[in-house]
């Protein structure tokens, strides 16, 4: 087994292994796994129909996921455990394994049966049903709805425009001045450098916007930018929402650009990840008052050295 830096050449053979499971982890995404690899060092190695990928994190030094792929897992666990052995050494670490594959982790290995599973809330992914988004129907959603109800009566010519390689680099210059703008406001040390974090992220995905499959949108009033989304699938079921930005005078034009963005380019999707919080207060209040349909924890699982 041979890990390597994850490039652009990639992306089709992970998106061929991970389209054809069910899992719905942001983490397993091509844009995810690519447009973050800087941050977290990922490497990437393909062996008998699996994916394998290995990061660093803080807190954990050299981590892997879960393999994921068609064929024997107990296999595919075992030659990874062996590679860690003989390239590292010490505890063997499984990150963000969510609710959906602890089943598969728990089989995966006689010796993972009553490991025990460290969960971490602020790695929550929250997860909706695209229809419920689509609508904000019923009681739990009134209040987005009638922020969305608010935004169209007040601006009622607004326009939606997809992203492509044509509008792009004028994505990239509204991000730059919403950075500017964020950056003018009272925030923490490690807010900041969340916020530095996420623009290099977005530099990486509008570079290679197209050959990493991502879809989006843009709202204009009056003929300019005031928001913009996008991601990329991560199964057959279940879009990630990597980043959303928008001028915050705008009530409601986060909930209608996410209308637009369900009704015009996600229909083959039943749902929708709008990943975590990573346990900023504010983040996690917006997220939550979304009503998830799903929280989908994730846990790391330490199994010690042979």
């Amino acid at each position: 087994m041979q890990f390597k830096t994850i490039t652009l050449n990639d992306l089709p053979k992970i998106k061929s292994i991970v389209e054809k499971t069910t899992f719905q982890s942001c983490q397993l995404s091509t844009g995810s796994l690519y447009c973050l690899s800087g941050k977290y060092s990922t490497e990437v190695s393909f062996s008998d129909g699996f994916l394998f990928v290995k990061q660093r994190r803080k807190g954990f030094g050299v981590c892997y996921f879960m393999p994921v792929g068609a064929g024997s897992l107990p296999a595919a666990v075992e030659q990874l455990q062996r590679y860690h052995a003989e390239a590292h050494g010490g505890d063997f670490i499984l990150w963000g394994i969510a609710d959906d594959m602890v089943s598969d982790f728990r089989s995966a290995s006689n010796a993972f049966a009553d490991v025990e599973l460290t969960p971490d809330r602020d790695w929550a992914e929250y997860i909706h049903e695209s229809k419920n988004l689509l609508t904000l129907s019923g009681k739990r959603l009134q209040p987005k709805r009638n922020a969305a109800n608010q935004f169209l009566r007040n601006y009622s010519s607004y326009e939606y425009e997809p992203i492509s390689a044509s509008n792009v680099d004028e994505v990239w210059e509204f991000q730059q001045q919403q950075l500017k703008a964020e950056k003018t406001t009272e925030k923490s040390q490690n807010l900041l450098d969340l916020l530095e974090e996420e623009n290099r992220s977005i530099e990486f995905a509008v570079a290679a916007w197209e050959k990493i499959g991502l879809a989006g949108g843009i709202i204009r009033i009056d003929k300019k930018i005031k928001a913009f989304t996008f991601g990329c699938p991560i199964s057959a079921s279940t879009f990630d929402v990597m980043f959303e930005s928008a001028e915050h005078s705008y009530n409601g034009i986060f909930q209608v650009l996410e209308q637009e963005l369900i009704r015009r380019e996600l229909t083959n999707f039943a749902y929708v990840n709008r990943e975590e919080d990573l346990g900023i207060p504010g983040l996690r209040f917006a997220k939550q008052n979304l009503r998830p349909d799903i929280l989908l924890m994730k846990y790391s699982a330490k199994i010690g050295a042979a």
